[in-house]
């Protein structure tokens, strides 16, 4: 796909326009639907006349439909947009990027959703969508999966798609307490298991607290068991953040997020800070998996988005034990920028496309 792709934009790229233009508007009104086509084109920051051309030429193609409360995709736009995913992945040189990414990344597999978290407003609901697609594709076979908490497992988690899965057991991956309710591992975890029709069991307890207190709870005779099934977890699922900025959403200490500062941490993920060589600088005491179990666990999938979070992916990626990883094309094209790999990619660079 993509080198059919590559030179369908050599022989036409003007149609590639086209079709990247009516892709996003198709995907925005799936998103925001019922929708009208002022708010549209100011959500896509298209000139109004354009979006109104586009718009109708979709519903004349019966891909959306048109009514007093605004514009909806009707079944046929739904699976066009399946379809056109596939091409405009290929169309924006993703397929080799992905690979390459795997490559100097030493990851089983990457998965890149088109869209910068950091600029575009629905490349969220995009990543946690796809994520949520792969998630599920990884579980058909499997008994215990962690979770872990943030926005992004939080945007996955509703689109987990609908199941009777009562042989499953969701867990979350640590502690959470203390967060907005919405993004603890806690919260997801309940979450995925109600799409599911899976059982679970929660932690009800902070994510960051005092070491004793860390160890005297680790012997609790309602928590020792829940443990021991989070540490035989079959997949794991977690999200990658921004070293300084999770210190300071766990509200550590200012002691604490100076030497973070001064040790020049990159990134974060279920409280273990990484340089940018992927070694471990500082992790918080919590209750829950230890990098250690990572070993034991079959499938690791890490998820993040945002060209601002290119080094933190690449610092937690670095330390080796992620299998799936599954970004935006905003941190893609930013880590293939850091790595020199752009020149090996086959297809159109990202920033002809927007």
């Amino acid at each position: 796909m993509a080198e059919q792709a590559f030179f369908l934009g050599k022989l036409a790229p003007e149609l590639i326009e086209v079709v990247h233009r009516r892709y996003n508007i198709l995907r925005t009104i799936g998103y925001m639907q019922p929708i009208g086509r002022r708010i549209l084109a100011e959500r896509l920051d298209l000139p109004e006349r354009t979006v109104r051309n586009d718009v109708e030429t979709l519903r004349q193609q019966e891909l959306i439909s048109a009514e007093a409360k605004g514009m909806s995709i009707t079944p046929l736009g739904e699976r066009l947009l399946e379809e056109l995913s596939i091409l405009v992945h290929g169309l924006r040189g993703l397929d080799n990027l992905e690979k390459l990414l795997g490559t100097n990344l030493g990851v089983h597999r990457v998965v890149i959703v088109p869209g910068d978290i950091d600029g575009e407003s629905l490349a969220k609901k995009e990543l946690g969508r796809v994520s949520a697609y792969y998630v599920n594709e990884i579980i058909k076979d499997v008994r215990t999966i962690a979770v872990a908490g943030g926005t992004t497992l939080a945007e996955m988690a509703k689109h987990i798609i609908p199941q009777s899965r009562q042989d499953i057991l969701i867990l979350p991956a640590r502690g959470g307490l203390g967060e907005q309710v919405e993004i603890q591992a806690n919260t997801i975890t309940a979450k995925i298991a109600a799409s599911l029709g899976a059982n679970y069991r929660l932690l009800h307890i902070p994510d960051y607290m005092s070491r004793t207190s860390a160890e005297q709870l680790v012997n609790d005779p309602y928590i020792a068991p829940i443990l021991q099934m989070i540490r035989g977890a079959d997949v794991l699922v977690h999200g990658i953040g921004d070293a300084l900025e999770m210190a300071k959403r766990r509200g550590i200490s200012w002691e604490e997020i100076e030497f973070l500062r001064n040790a020049d941490a990159k990134g974060e993920a279920f409280g273990y800070y990484f340089d940018g060589s992927g070694s471990i600088i500082y992790s918080t005491p919590s209750i829950g998996l230890k990098l250690d179990d990572l070993g034991k666990i079959n499938t690791v999938v890490a998820l993040a988005g945002g060209n601002s979070k290119a080094q933190a992916i690449e610092a937690v990626t670095k330390a080796g034990y992620i299998d799936w990883l599954i970004i935006d094309e905003g941190a893609a094209w930013q880590i293939a920028k850091n790595l020199n790999l752009e020149n090996g990619i086959l297809g159109l660079h990202s920033n002809s496309l927007r």
